[in-house]
């Protein structure tokens, strides 16, 4: 996806990709229409499931003392219809949401090809309808285009990003993140004919061409180790590939340009759904929590944003769009409750 794309731009570009690359039927569904009809969840080499449980985080960008991942948010839920973002937005009856357009039940455009929808978008639905249904412009993001868009001016700038974006200790010192909505981790995504029985993640990834989202944390994840002489590295990854979208990686495995596809398993769950010919292996790799990140100038629309997310878990409305969107294509369908909040110390 390129970095400035409306709707309609996103939608005309979809399109074209799909009438040169000439992929199947699937995949064009895929990408014209937001998805298929819901296929069944797909099986895993080893027993995977959306984690219930943190997994230790990377020690590159940890915090000392009791919150090592940052996952405490600053800014205390407070709807407060008096702060001078909230009165902007209201004022001005708009709000752009940064948002992914192209991961499978978090963010795509509907059988209508026009109006997204996802488990990422029904929460920012529940954000707009506690602003009093401001009308909304989705900006369709890249993942590196999640920060800085937020920092810029005029019609590049969004209010928000509602975008499977992982709070980390670096992105907490950058914007505000809000409380954490939903906990993911990193798993490998492969074709089920080079799968081995009870092959591990690392394991999976070792001398193959690996492909990741520029700007993600799966790229933080393996850039540095590819840095590596070759006997120091954990990985063994014979080749990073960085592409815009999660989306491009599963159109570069399908080709045969890759060998798996290192992402959350919360997205690599939805892309086996597009293409039933790929599995998720191993075990998880990392600790992935994902937060609504806000302007750092703002935080009474981060505090707005806290308190909409702690009315959301407690109304059921969390549980019903996870039993929507995420529960049906994830191995043995686990029932979850919303994570905690947290909020850092004042």
């Amino acid at each position: 996806m390129t970095r400035n794309e409306t709707i309609g731009e996103h939608l005309m570009r979809l399109r074209g990709t799909t009438a040169i690359l000439g992929l199947t039927a699937l995949m064009v569904a895929a990408l014209t229409t937001g998805g298929p009809s819901r296929p069944a969840a797909t099986r895993t080499t080893t027993a995977a499931s959306v984690p219930t449980a943190p997994s230790p985080v990377l020690a590159a960008d940890t915090a000392p003392g009791s919150d090592p991942s940052c996952k405490a948010s600053k800014y205390p839920p407070k709807k407060d219809p008096y702060g001078p973002t909230i009165k902007a937005i209201q004022a001005r009856g708009t709000i752009n949401i940064g948002v992914d357009l192209n991961d499978y039940d978090w963010g795509f455009l509907g059988p209508d090809g026009a109006t997204p929808q996802g488990f990422d978008i029904d929460l920012a639905n529940a954000i707009v309808a506690s602003l009093g249904n401001p009308k909304v412009r989705w900006v369709a993001l890249d993942d590196a285009q999640r920060q800085p868009r937020l920092k810029a001016t005029g019609d590049q700038r969004v209010d928000l990003v509602v975008h499977t974006m992982t709070i980390t200790c670096k992105r907490s010192q950058d914007v505000a993140m809000s409380t954490v909505y939903f906990e993911a981790g990193q798993r490998v995504l492969m074709p089920v004919a080079q799968t081995k029985q009870g092959e591990s993640g690392p394991d999976a990834m070792k001398g193959g061409r690996v492909c990741v989202a520029a700007g993600s944390t799966a790229e933080t994840l393996l850039e540095p180790d590819t840095a590596l002489p070759a006997p120091q590295q954990k990985y063994k990854v014979a080749k990073l590939d960085k592409q815009d979208q999660e989306l491009d990686c599963l159109v570069q495995l399908q080709l045969g340009n890759d060998d798996a596809i290192l992402t959350d398993d919360a997205i690599a769950y939805g892309l086996a759904a597009q293409d039933p010919q790929t599995t998720v292996v191993g075990d998880q790799l990392s600790d992935e929590p994902y937060g609504v990140a806000i302007s750092p100038s703002e935080p009474d629309l981060a505090s707005w944003v806290n308190q909409v997310l702690e009315d959301y878990r407690k109304s059921g409305a969390w549980r019903q769009s996870y039993d929507h969107w995420i529960k049906p294509n994830v191995p043995g369908h686990p029932e979850m409750q919303p994570p905690t909040a947290q909020y850092a110390n004042p």
